[in-house]
């Protein structure tokens, strides 16, 4: 599945600039997705390249919750990725660093700007201004902010989440390709089902503050006729799979609920297309993470098709209470 990030790489005009993109190492890494026009760079952090597992996936925190050995492969984290860009900004001497996420790449980017006299940009996206939480991060991450050019944020709710007294950022919400997601094909998917079948569509990752367990709660709520007539589809995938499939079964929802898995982004739309409603059930997770926009209530608004979410985090700027 493609991330915000992507789109935004994408969308920068290569005519005008030359893109480079430095990211973690991993074995399953699938640069094909990118445009040939963007320059790849990965930083290796750990030996051998099969135990390199604190990117990608659920994400970073969700990683290190599940397996809280990963903690020591954080430092070695830290260093190689401040090695790695310090060398490809002294190679390339761009115009400007643009950091995705307030920590660690901000404060890593806000050091390197600083050493290397290169304008920084820092864009928030949620976790690392719900989560990341605690008096030593939240004075890296106000030195972070006060040391770069210019910050951005997704929604208003996470910039209110950092601090009050820094400079006011610009609310940029991460975009989608609209044209992709208008153009499914509901047909694909909904010849095999009855006419009168709902299809209840989740998309995201598997963890926490996703809230996929609350709506397996839910959807267990329902009467034997309702069932029968309704389908709940959950694609992507995460620390939380096992236990969500266990919590399924245990709810006796095997024959209404299907895992679809991780889905190429190409498919997305033919699954939206084909859904009645989509559902976003995030919560606060223990952490205090919970969504900074939701980037698949916009997919699913490109889409057409109705959703119903809660209102934590920045979910309320992307979406209005019974308006279409």
């Amino acid at each position: 599945r493609r991330s915000s990030d992507l789109y935004l790489a994408e969308t920068i005009d290569n005519k005008i600039f030359d893109l480079h993109v430095l990211s973690p190492d991993n074995q399953y890494v699938d640069g094909s997705l990118y445009s040939p026009a963007i320059f790849l760079h990965y930083f290796k952090y750990f030996i051998p390249r099969d135990l390199q597992k604190l990117a990608y996936g659920s994400g970073i925190l969700p990683n290190l919750k599940a397996n809280p050995l990963l903690f020591t492969q954080v430092p070695f984290f830290l260093i190689s990725q401040f090695i790695a860009c310090y060398k490809l900004v002294k190679q390339l001497k761009p115009a400007l660093i643009h950091a995705h996420w307030v920590f660690p790449q901000g404060t890593i980017a806000s050091v390197i700007g600083r050493l290397t006299k290169t304008p920084v940009i820092i864009t928030a996206h949620g976790g690392d201004a719900f989560a990341l939480q605690g008096s030593l991060l939240n004075r890296i991450k106000l030195w972070s902010l006060k040391n770069c050019s210019a910050w951005t944020s997704n929604t208003v709710a996470t910039a209110n989440a950092l601090w009050a007294d820094i400079s006011q950022p610009a609310i940029i919400p991460m975009g989608i390709d609209c044209q992709q997601f208008s153009s499914g094909n509901a047909e694909l998917l909904r010849s095999k089902l009855t006419k009168d079948t709902v299809t209840l569509l989740f998309v995201g990752r598997l963890v926490k503050k996703k809230g996929v367990a609350d709506l397996l709660s839910a959807y267990a709520l329902f009467s034997d006729t309702q069932k029968k007539k309704t389908q709940l589809w959950i694609i992507g995938d995460g620390s939380e799979r096992k236990a969500l499939e266990q919590l399924c079964q245990s709810l006796g929802l095997d024959n209404q609920v299907t895992f679809w898995g991780k889905l190429a982004n190409q498919q997305l739309p033919d699954y939206y297309a084909a859904a009645d409603i989509f559902i976003a059930p995030s919560i606060t997770d223990a952490s205090g993470d919970t969504e900074g926009q939701g980037v698949t209530l916009v997919e699913a608004m490109a889409s057409g098709t109705a959703i119903i979410s809660t209102t934590t985090g920045g979910i309320s700027e992307v979406i209005e209470h019974q308006h279409s």
